[in-house]
């Protein structure tokens, strides 16, 4: 189900314009239990940052063996780790959320009924730890190593959206997230749809699917200019389309597996019109008169 995409929080939370050398961007504060990175693990590392660059634009850069880091503008926006050789779980994308203490996120994490799958580990960007929730879909935490803790979303390039599918569980799941981030939520009369929100603004949305047993999944939208050409340029690439892109209240979206089976979701944004950033002194002022 696609209840709501765009961001609604990246409109709420106050920007900070982010100079790059090449481009402007913003990027927003986020809060512990809001979405803040995005992993994919990858059967084949190589194939899938060239998907990506060629589909998203964005640029790579291999941080130590096996982890590619995403770059959007000159941002890092995801990346990209290599499965285990003798794995055989299928590629997927795994959100990563805002921990401002990843050893009482995970321990209360497994008190409250989830499962531990990898411990607090320090990477490159912080503390990384995977997890399960009660309906069995994947999560991360993540407790960066800067106090500041701020997210490129919102626009081409980057996640606008987070959505946990529920096959099973679904009310176990909503409450699970509720306790173990803080979420406020809000749910749609009639439906079995949840909102997590930030200031009264929806940054993620929990479904209560039909029920199957195929475990849960936490699902990723990525921005994008257009759907169609976007849905067009994957299949060329070595994807295949999952759903057609059709328009929701939301915007024009598409689904797509990439060219290692990962599934993910492309849905139309524009881009972030910046008015008097940083490095730009004359935005604002009328030089008509100048001439």
């Amino acid at each position: 189900m696609w209840v709501c995409c765009g961001c609604d929080a990246y409109t709420v939370l106050k920007p900070k314009i982010i100079n790059r050398k090449r481009s402007v961007m913003p990027a927003f504060m986020a809060q512990h239990g809001m979405p803040y990175w995005i992993d994919l693990m990858s059967s084949d590392v190589r194939k899938s940052a060239h998907f990506y660059s060629e589909l998203l634009g964005w640029e790579f850069e291999e941080t130590v063996p096996g982890y590619r880091l995403a770059r959007c503008q000159g941002l890092p926006v995801a990346g990209l780790i290599a499965q285990p050789e003798d794995s055989n779980a299928a590629d997927l994308w795994v959100t990563h959320f805002l921990a401002d203490d990843i050893e009482a996120t995970v321990a209360q994490a497994r008190e409250l009924g989830g499962a531990v799958f990898a411990p607090p580990t320090e990477v490159q960007l912080g503390s990384m730890a995977l997890l399960a929730d009660p309906a069995g879909a994947l999560f991360g935490v993540i407790e960066p190593h800067s106090e500041e803790a701020f997210v490129a979303g919102g626009e081409p390039g980057t996640a606008v959206w987070h959505e946990l599918t529920c096959t099973n569980h679904y009310v176990e799941a909503v409450e699970f997230y509720s306790e173990l981030f803080g979420w406020a939520t809000a749910s749609i009369e009639g439906a079995r749809y949840t909102t997590a929100l930030a200031d009264g603004a929806a940054f993620a949305g929990v479904w209560g699917g039909p029920e199957s047993h195929v475990p849960s999944f936490w699902s990723t939208y990525v921005g994008v200019k257009d759907a169609g050409a976007a849905c067009e340029k994957a299949v060329a690439l070595g994807g295949e389309v999952v759903r057609e892109p059709w328009d929701s209240e939301f915007g024009r979206m598409c689904v797509v597996a990439d060219s290692t089976g990962a599934a993910v979701t492309l849905c139309e944004v524009d881009e972030p019109v910046v008015e008097g950033h940083e490095g730009d002194p004359l935005a604002g002022i009328d030089l008509s008169n100048l001439s």
